[in-house]
């Protein structure tokens, strides 16, 4: 379940030490900028764990970050840090490297070693958090890595890109089983990156192409609502032939067209037992979920679930038979 930060739970006199104390309790020993009235201080973010991966969606008016110079100390897990700017300005600095970041921008930090940020305007950001010990990649790689603002153009930062933000987006659908699935694959495609980064993009197709079930599926959760969801915009969306995607998805067991109608099945199953919805017709919530005609919706929850959506419904809130 996803665990909500926001400051305005806080009273005003305890915003400011409320936000620090967040902030530490993730980056150890830095120093947070704030702006001049702090009355006017805002910060919101939600994140969830993925395993030992978080993904957050994070909102805020501060000013910058800093962490300082000096050894490394056991005050913070080392960690790798991916941001994706959604709004605002931000410039990053490690390694004697600066990138400014805008709206569509990417770029990743350590966090156990010397950074700043600097945030102008209000920001949002995707982020993704990843123990160091996990990415398992050599420490010189990262070095060369941090601070470095990625063409937007590679296949490989699009993917990325496009993965985190539709997973932040979406976290607060996911169930404990499909967070502990995508876990794997942010690994994979932040190492990915990481090589992306160093100018061998050979070395991040193989991650690219391990991970596409587990990104084409993620997405199409996501969007299971909506009528147009096809084979051809999913491999669109993933910069794949439609060939290409049935041909992968194939090999790792995934029916595409029947695993689509599963998920949607079952949600419409969800909201057919949830109390809330006893009085939504079966055909509004047949169609709220994809399904173009309630014949045809009918015929398949019955087959799926041996009883009609009708009979699932009383069974489920325990209406008696009109009959």
């Amino acid at each position: 379940m996803p665990h909500r930060f926001d400051l305005r739970s806080f009273a005003p006199g305890d915003r400011a030490d409320a936000i620090r104390e967040q902030s530490q309790s993730l980056n150890g020993r830095i120093e947070v900028g704030l702006p001049p009235d702090p009355a006017q201080l805002r910060a919101v973010a939600v994140t969830t764990a993925l395993r030992s991966v978080e993904v957050a969606d994070i909102s805020w008016n501060l000013t910058g970050l800093r962490r300082s110079p000096g050894p490394l100390s056991d005050d913070v897990e080392p960690q790798v840090f991916l941001a994706i700017q959604e709004s605002g300005v931000s410039r990053v600095t490690q390694g004697g490297r600066e990138a400014e970041l805008r709206p569509g921008g990417l770029v990743l930090l350590e966090t156990a070693k010397s950074y700043s940020i600097s945030f102008h305007g209000s920001i949002r950001t995707a982020a993704v958090r990843i123990p160091t010990r996990t990415l398992g990649l050599p420490s010189p790689l990262l070095d060369r890595s941090t601070a470095v603002l990625l063409r937007p153009d590679l296949p490989v930062v699009d993917a990325v890109t496009a993965f985190f933000a539709r997973l932040v987006r979406g976290q607060e659908a996911l169930g404990a089983g499909e967070a502990d699935l995508l876990a794997q694959p942010s690994v994979e495609l932040v190492r990915a990156l990481v090589t992306t980064g160093l100018g061998r993009e050979d070395l991040a197709r193989e991650p690219l192409h391990l991970t596409l079930p587990q990104r084409v599926l993620a997405y199409a959760r996501l969007h299971l609502a909506e009528h147009d969801l096809s084979a051809a915009r999913i491999a669109a969306a993933h910069h794949v032939s439609v060939r290409h995607l049935y041909l992968t998805l194939s090999r790792a067991g995934i029916p595409l067209g029947e695993w689509i109608k599963t998920e949607r099945l079952e949600e419409c199953k969800r909201e057919l037992a949830a109390p809330a919805s006893r009085y939504v017709t079966i055909e509004a919530i047949a169609h709220r979920w994809g399904f173009g005609t309630a014949a045809h919706f009918s015929r398949a929850f019955r087959a799926a679930y041996g009883m009609s959506p009708s009979e699932w419904r009383r069974r489920a809130n325990e209406i008696p038979d009109p009959r």
